[in-house]
């Protein structure tokens, strides 16, 4: 078996994968930041153990956390839209979904990895030592001062290695987004697959694409953890 990989000349193929990269990268870096902002709420209402919304956190968190990513995105895309969340096209009449395949993408990957993100952050904040805590309420911090100024920040930083794994997973799931007509990575691989009938080339270069993007994001965030490293609490990691 020969490998071609002619088609890589195509300025129209060169184009898909560009956009394709594009999209995935924000893609990504939007359910990041959701992914954070729903852990770090999640894990502060569990910590703090707030009556009604501790029990409700925990259900959703088991709810996100044990049900595959790619039926929470096609709940998001095709049910919503049966529960009468959607739009009418003036153009043509047709009835559209109120959230577009990119919003849903990005919810589902915010969602999913959110929940898994509450687990990680708590176990940071977990693992304050209590001396330090003990310390900032004997400076005249109240719960809440000490929690934004000394546990979440600490929590934050002694989290960030296992907070990799679920960065990673998250870059590797938005592949997904393909299924729902999102133009991604995968979106354009399938399309030139089907034009040139070069799966294995294609999928070679996808496969060394994902790497790349998960290797480099994993970098960063290595790069990030010694940046912001307190000695004295956890590994440094050079």
């Amino acid at each position: 078996m020969t490998l071609d990989f002619e088609w890589l000349a195509d300025p129209l193929y060169q184009q898909w994968l560009l956009t394709g990269i594009g999209t995935t990268l924000l893609m990504s870096l939007l359910g990041i930041v959701l992914m954070l902002a729903i852990g770090i709420v999640g894990a502060m209402v569990l910590h703090f153990r707030i009556p009604v919304l501790d029990s409700v956190t925990t259900v959703v968190v088991e709810l996100f956390r044990n049900t595959p990513p790619l039926v929470q995105l096609f709940f998001l895309y095709f049910m919503l839209s049966s529960v009468g969340l959607s739009l009418t096209d003036p153009a043509t009449g047709r009835s559209v979904p109120i959230f577009s395949g990119f919003t849903c993408a990005v919810l589902s990957l915010g969602l999913y990895n959110g929940a898994i993100a509450v687990e990680i952050i708590r176990s940071g904040l977990l693992a304050v030592p209590t001396q330090t805590v003990e310390g900032a309420r004997a400076l005249g911090y109240t719960r809440v001062q000490t929690f934004w100024h000394v546990e979440l920040p600490l929590g934050m930083r002694l989290s960030l290695p296992a907070q990799t794994n679920n960065v990673v997973s998250l870059i590797k799931t938005s592949s997904q987004a393909a299924l729902v007509a999102v133009a991604d990575i995968m979106y354009g691989a399938t399309q030139i697959m089907v034009e040139t009938f070069r799966n294995m080339e294609v999928m070679i270069l996808i496969w060394v694409l994902y790497v790349l993007i998960a290797s480099i994001a994993v970098w960063l965030i290595r790069r990030l953890s010694v940046f912001l490293h307190v000695p004295g609490y956890g590994v440094k990691r050079s």
